[in-house]
């Protein structure tokens, strides 16, 4: 069934069916690194906030 000239009714459906998984992905990623776990926040609230150490470069040879 055509749309527009040689755009289908499959064509339409695909491209929204594939924009609709990357927003919604994003959407997903975007709220995953904001929000916490309440556990979690109420483990880690009372601890003191720790200096992450210093990673060596990647090319220092393995020891």
């Amino acid at each position: 069934m055509p749309v527009y000239g040689k755009l289908t009714l499959g064509v339409v459906w695909g491209f929204l069916q594939g924009t609709l998984l990357v927003v919604t992905a994003w959407l997903h990623e975007d709220r995953s690194a904001r929000l916490r776990d309440p556990l979690e926040q109420s483990l880690t609230s009372c601890l003191p906030r720790v200096e992450r150490p210093v990673t060596p470069p990647v090319n220092e040879p393995w020891r």
